[in-house]
């Protein structure tokens, strides 16, 4: 069975224009490593989905955690700390499937990013709106 691909809503707009436009992006890049899992791409693709992906959320949550510290937002440190342990979790998976190639893997790896990302996305990153519109005053 195929995972639905992501669907972008302006209702996950959090008003800071970078941070939005990153998040667009990740949802693209989901949606790629999807149809690459789809079109049963080979190994050495996949990876390279993979490796794209990371190296966009190390950056986006790079930036995210330095949007935070300017605003001074106060959950900062737990903010930082679901990121730090979903980077965790997806390196660990990545690690799996470099070791086993097995596409099982890549699947729960998309599951997982699908999950958080629309988890993170609405709930937590959703509370710097507020952050964010006070700052533009």
């Amino acid at each position: 069975m195929t995972e639905s691909l992501l669907q972008w809503r302006d209702e996950y707009l959090i008003g800071v224009e970078e941070l939005d436009f990153e998040h667009q992006d990740l949802f693209r890049r989901l949606n790629e490593l999807q149809q690459g899992i789809a079109a049963e791409l080979e190994k050495a693709r996949i990876d390279d989905y993979l490796d794209a992906i990371e190296m966009r959320v190390e950056a986006h949550f790079a930036l995210e955690e330095k949007f935070m510290r300017e605003t001074r937002f106060h959950r900062f440190a737990a903010h930082k700390r679901e990121h730090d342990e979903f980077l965790d979790e997806v390196r660990g998976l990545m690690d799996r499937f470099a070791e086993a190639h097995d596409p099982e893997v890549v699947g729960t790896l998309f599951r997982e990013l699908k999950r958080w990302i629309i988890h993170h996305v609405v709930e937590s990153d959703l509370e710097l709106a507020t952050v964010a519109a006070v700052a533009r005053r």
